[in-house]
């Protein structure tokens, strides 16, 4: 694969990353100004369609380009090869700490800085918009675009594409989740679905309608940055496959979601960070306001990413107990029972 990309580049180490679901491995090369470490990404998996994880080199690029965002430099990518798993890309390696499975541990300021952060990054984002239409990002005639496939429909209106997600999620509900193979109770959350199902129904049509979609990276969460252990510093945003194009106030439900803790920190701690958070996002886009058309429109996508949650909780807890998974399961039909 990097004799595809840098013929003039010779491997001589490979340290596959435990992480991820794709292959991803550290990399050191011997290039013609000298050693370095680089990070290969290929995609092996079922769980990015190929079409959309070609966008993930190019939006790489554009976002180093165009913003502030701190991410890799891609030095060469492969939509298509007759011989191995594409597509794949070359980027650059960047040192940071990769606290997935331990931002419960974090000191408050470390936290601080990364939700702080957070905000500048996605207003930073966000302002590349917008874009025609809301749904998946992906790779159509070598260009970034919203796809329209039957897979990945694209919407006029965000609110249909809302409302369509969270009727998927409630489908998979009624049936074990989105990895019914997996779940231990797959009837776990099945009596929710109806009443769910009738709010989100009643609820969304009559939303204000949102702003105009632009990029959004709906899997901003600690296990997708590279953090400076000291001060906090996002040294690096990752994971900018399966983009979503939406609209921005979706985005900040979703990142809300991830890194905020409520059951952890309780309410007072979490209204803090949360106030931090949207302070950084309005004070880095100043024509921005978190008016209260735009509260209560989060206040529902907050819902749906708490259903995606529940839809993937015999993933995310497969190695955890079972009295772990119970006590998530209770967590979140206390979040859900209060739109009920």
């Amino acid at each position: 694969m990097v004799d595809a990309l840098k013929p003039d580049w010779v491997v001589h180490e490979i340290e596959r990353s435990p992480h991820g679901t794709d292959f991803v491995a550290k990399l050191t090369v011997q290039t013609p100004n000298g050693s370095r470490a680089v990070v290969l990404k290929a995609t092996t998996a079922d769980f990015v369609d190929p079409l959309i994880a070609k966008s993930e080199p190019r939006l790489l690029t554009l976002v180093g380009r165009e913003t502030s965002i701190p991410v890799p430099t891609v030095f060469g990518y492969c939509d298509d090869h007759e011989r191995f798993a594409a597509p794949f890309y070359l980027m650059e390696f960047i040192d940071g700490v990769n606290y997935e499975g331990a931002d419960d541990d974090l000191p408050l300021r470390v936290r601080k800085t990364i939700i702080r952060e957070a905000g500048e990054n996605l207003a930073a984002l966000h302002e590349l918009g917008p874009l025609p239409a809301s749904g998946k990002v992906g790779v159509q005639d070598k260009q970034l675009t919203v796809v329209d496939t039957d897979e990945h429909p694209r919407f006029d209106d965000f609110r249909d594409m809302i409302l369509a997600t969270g009727n998927d999620t409630l489908d998979s509900l009624a049936s074990g989740g989105s990895f019914p193979e997996l779940a231990d109770d797959p009837t776990r959350f099945a009596d929710l679905v109806p009443d769910l199902r009738e709010y989100l129904h009643e609820v969304v049509p009559s939303l204000q309608a949102p702003d105009p979609p632009t990029y959004c990276h709906w899997d901003y969460r600690i296990g997708n940055l590279l953090v400076d252990p000291e001060s906090g510093a996002t040294q690096a945003v990752l994971d900018w496959a399966n983009l979503s194009a939406a609209e921005p106030a979706n985005n900040l439900a979703q990142t809300e979601f991830y890194l905020l803790n409520p059951e952890a920190d309780g309410a007072r701690q979490t209204a803090r960070l949360r106030e931090l958070f949207r302070e950084s996002y309005s004070s880095a886009r100043t024509a921005w306001e978190f008016d209260a058309a735009t509260r209560e429109r989060m206040a529902v996508y907050h819902l749906v990413c708490r259903l995606g949650a529940m839809a993937c909780l015999p993933l995310w807890y497969q190695d955890e107990s079972a009295a772990t998974r119970d006590k998530r399961a209770r967590e979140h039909r206390a979040f859900v029972e209060q739109y009920l």
